[in-house]
This record gives C-alpha cells, sequence and structure tokens, in this order.
C-alpha cells in the first residue's frame, strides 16, 4: 500500500536569529515582522538658522551665544512644517546647547504629533575659537597684525584643534547614535541640530566607520565631487539637510536541503532491517555577542550600509525672502507679534 506523504510546513529562514537587534527596546518592536528590521534608520544633520553673527561675517562658536535673525527664525520654522508635511515622523532630537541650534531644534519639535524629547548637549557645540571669536573674518584673515594681538592677550586660548572636534563626534557617535542603530528599530528617524563646523566632523566620524563598498549616494543627492570624495561635501547652508539612511545589510539565508522522498510500494514486503537513528542534537548557533559586535566598536558598523539621500537639501527654503530693510537681519524677539497677529478675523455671521 502506498504511504501518503504529508506536506511539510514551510521552512522558517534560517539565521533569523541574527537579525535580533542586541540591545532592549521599545513594545512597539513586538508587532513587527522580525525580517522589516532590514528597513533602517534615518539620520538628518541639520545646521541651525542664520544669527546675527553670520549677518555680521563674525567667528561665533563655543561660549559665544549667538542668536537667530528673524530671518533665521523662519528658515527653522520651514523646516519643522516641510518636514510634517513630507510625513517626517522624528523619533529623537539631539541638540547643541546654544541658543541658536536649541530654537532650530524646538522649531522641529513643537510641529511633531506627539513632539519627541530634545537632548541638548554641549559636545554638538561648534569649534571653539578662543579669543578669535566676535572678530570679523576679513581682519583675521587679512591684518597679521591682529592675530599678534590677540596671541599676546595674557591667558590666550587658542583654536580648538581638528583632533579635539573629532574626539568629540567619536564620543557623541559611541554614547547616542551607535545604540539606536544597534537597536534596528525600522522607522526611527534621528535629528541632529548642530553648527556646520562640527557637523562636517560629525559627518566624516560616521562615515569613516563604514567601508567604501558599502557607502551609497542617490542620484538626487546632488553631490558634485571636487576631487575630496564624500570626506568634504561643501559648504553647509543655514538649516542645510544632510539626510542619511544607515541599515543592515541583508543576512544571507542558506537554501533548504533537499529532503529524500517518501517509501514507495518497491519495498512493501520486503524486509528490511531497521535503521538507526541517532540522538537528535540541534547544530550549534553562534551567540549574539560573536555575531554583533558592540556598537561603540567599528567592528559593529561593518554589519552596516549607509546611503546619502540629500546633501545640504533646503527643499523648505523655496520662496522664502528674506525681509527688506534689515527687519530679516534683526535678532530674532520672540515678545514680538508678528504681522497675522494684528490682523482680527472678522466674526463669522451664521
Amino acid at each position: 500500500m502506498r504511504r501518503r506523504r504529508v506536506p511539510s510546513k514551510a521552512p522558517e529562514p534560517r539565521y533569523l536569529h541574527l537579525l535580533q537587534p542586541i540591545f532592549k527596546h521599545d513594545r512597539q518592536l513586538n508587532n513587527l515582522n522580525i525580517l522589516s528590521l532590514c528597513g533602517g534608520m534615518r539620520l538628518l544633520f541639520i545646521r541651525h538658522g542664520e544669527t546675527v553673527d553670520n549677518v555680521a561675517a563674525l567667528y561665533s562658536a563655543g561660549v559665544r551665544d549667538s542668536a537667530l535673525t528673524n530671518h533665521g527664525i523662519l528658515q527653522a520654522k520651514r523646516l519643522g512644517s516641510h518636514l510634517v508635511a513630507t510625513g517626517v515622523k522624528v523619533s529623537h532630537i539631539f541638540s547643541s546647547d546654544l541658543q541658536r541650534a536649541v530654537v532650530t531644534a524646538e522649531a522641529i519639535r513643537a510641529v511633531q504629533v506627539p513632539p519627541p524629547k530634545t537632548t541638548q548637549l554641549a559636545i554638538l557645540r561648534e569649534q571653539d575659537f578662543g579669543n578669535y571669536e566676535g572678530r570679523p573674518y576679513s581682519e583675521l584673515r587679512m591684518n597679521q597684525n591682529a592675530n599678534s594681538e590677540v596671541r599676546n592677550i595674557p591667558g590666550f586660548k587658542d583654536v580648538e584643534s581638528k583632533p579635539a572636534m573629532q574626539a568629540r563626534m567619536e564620543s557623541f557617535i559611541d554614547l547616542h547614535l551607535a545604540g539606536l542603530i544597534a537597536e534596528g528599530i525600522p522607522g526611527l528617524t534621528v535629528v541632529v541640530v548642530a553648527h556646520g563646523i562640527i557637523l562636517s566632523h560629525l559627518w566624516r566620524c560616521l562615515l569613516n566607520r563604514f567601508h567604501s563598498s558599502d557607502v551609497v549616494v542617490s542620484p538626487n543627492a546632488l553631490f558634485e565631487d571636487r576631487g575630496l570624495g564624500l570626506q568634504r561635501l561643501g559648504r553647509w547652508s543655514n538649516t542645510g539637510v544632510l539626510d542619511l539612511q544607515v541599515k543592515r545589510k541583508a543576512v544571507p539565508i542558506e537554501p533548504e536541503e533537499p529532503r529524500p522522498m517518501a517509501e514507495d510500494t518497491l519495498t512493501e514486503g520486503l524486509q528490511v532491517a531497521p535503521t538507526v537513528v541517532p540522538a537528535f542534537s540541534p547544530p550549534t548557533q553562534p551567540t549574539l555577542v560573536s555575531t554583533v559586535p558592540s556598537p561603540t566598536t567599528r567592528a559593529f558598523f561593518t554589519s552596516l550600509s549607509l546611503s546619502v539621500i540629500a546633501i545640504n537639501n533646503q527643499d523648505h527654503l523655496q520662496g522664502l525672502k528674506k525681509t527688506r530693510g534689515g527687519i530679516g537681519s534683526l535678532k530674532h524677539d520672540s515678545s514680538q507679534r508678528t504681522m497675522d497677529s494684528f490682523i482680527r478675523k472678522k466674526p463669522r455671521v451664521e
């Protein structure tokens, strides 16, 4: 009598355990398909809005806390509205603790539903220009005597070095970004609001953690390669956005081994010696500790890929013109009323 072949269940892909995030995470992950963890995380590096010192062409960094102009406030609000209009749900915001970055970050946070928490960090401050802060660019570039005068000031403080800024950004990645990336929760959008020079160092520190073959630049990124590669992206405009996506590389799934066919009628009636089946012992699977390195190590990033979606994106500023008569360049006063507030709407007649 022919044996009836019972269809087996579809085998589960092997090594799915490698997709499990290595950290504890929010409850929302329980409702997600584990395969969706390859979706990735979005990173938005954003420079603050226009400041009073930007307009005056002064060195402004470190302890000097230059305020946004009226135009800078409009830039920040435009950006916040644009992110909402394009469906961007911000989950985390990190900001420099200087007011020009804090106010810009608040314009983004305030229009999100629900509004995410903003973490203000001194480590994200701009390069500290020491005793050169508040001096015009032109004076220090063209006048060597001015440089000498500054250096002769008692207790002279020099400009913060590139290695020092790099160390700050490496620390920021390890302490704040790496853990979020390692969680692997799809749909996260992390915003970092800071300053032009320090953001450039943050970008280079992040880029250097990826192998060049794992970095992809979108055709829409409008990247102009001037022979310096991705290390130098060029000028970072006020509220300009560097749009990035970090995701886990695809995990190879081994094909199922062919299974022996069921016995047919040819064996019926024959004396077949019993087959001794050894006790089943599951194959040893690598643990997560050995498979996925700690996120604070560079080895962790070898399992990731980086996509550059947009560079210095300013789509949110289309059609925005600076108010004439110098009003747009004035320091923003939050107590001032806008023109719209003076226009009273007529009561609606039923």
